[in-house]
């Protein structure tokens, strides 16, 4: 409580400011790429560390908090669930005792600069899937060593956020843009099916979806990215994960989908190339 907790704050990219609660309660679990936690407090402010290539989310269970984003204030209150561009300036204050869980994520399609989803605009949302987000952060703060399975968690725990907020309607309500969302969905599971296989490309993701390379591309255009970025970016966290165990270079490349250490190489210097400076 207290100090303690402030420190975990801290650590997490929530800075204290001002005097700090003796009765804030806060547990947060870090990984590459992503963190999970939950917080109460009776009073608490906070400056939001500077990171572009972050997303903050904070899910408000009690209480609410006013941000000031940009010199622009966006108030939040129970139930719920607003993004946060690690990139903008951003402090919190509590407007009264405040429960809350918090994320955030080095994205790869949930980019402020790419996105159909509503970023600093508070969205209610209470749907079976933010249950299961909740279940799953608090599943990872009881047992936060996850070993292999971070990365997974990672990439999970964005998709879930993405299928919270379609599913509290905050998409543009086409039913073009939702056959779009739910192609990107199934896209993603016939990834993880498939990634280590070297041969595996956008033509093989198009037949295992029973649809065309093009209506493909259409699906992942929406979301700011393109099947080819995202087969790479899931090899990539796979060689991360495979890379400190006692595995030589070849081993880690070859296991991870890619055909050579050559590749491998090319696609660390693409994916730097797309990241925002």
């Amino acid at each position: 409580m207290g100090d303690e907790a402030a420190e975990q704050c801290d650590d997490f990219g929530w800075t204290p400011t001002g005097e700090i609660d003796p009765t804030l309660v806060a547990k947060v679990a870090q990984q590459p790429g992503y963190g999970v936690g939950r917080a109460w407090s009776a009073k608490a402010t906070y400056d939001l560390s500077h990171a572009p290539r972050r997303i903050y989310l904070v899910h408000t269970v009690e209480g609410g908090f006013d941000f000031t984003v940009d010199s622009k204030t966006v108030t939040t209150e129970a139930g719920q669930l607003v993004l946060l561009d690690g990139d903008a300036p951003t402090s919190a204050r509590t407007r009264a005792a405040t429960a809350r869980f918090v994320w955030h994520l080095t994205p790869t399609f949930l980019n402020p600069r790419q996105h159909r989803f509503r970023f600093h605009e508070p969205v209610a949302i209470n749907n079976g899937t933010m249950q299961g987000i909740m279940a799953l952060t608090n599943a990872t703060l009881t047992q936060s060593d996850t070993g292999p399975a971070s990365a997974h968690i990672g990439h999970a725990l964005e998709h879930l956020i993405a299928g919270a907020l379609q599913e509290a309607g905050t998409l543009r309500n086409s039913a073009d843009a939702l056959h779009r969302d739910d192609l990107f969905t199934a896209a993603q599971t016939v990834i993880e099916t498939h990634f280590r296989d070297p041969a595996f490309d956008v033509n093989q993701l198009a037949r295992e979806l029973s649809s065309t390379v093009r209506h493909v591309h259409r699906a992942f255009r929406t979301f700011g990215t393109t099947p080819r970025r995202q087969i790479q970016e899931r090899r990539l966290a796979e060689f991360d994960r495979l890379a400190p165990q006692i595995l030589t270079l070849k081993q880690a490349v070859e296991r991870s989908g890619f055909t050579s250490v050559r590749q491998y190489a090319r696609a660390v210097a693409s994916q730097a190339d797309t990241q925002p400076n």
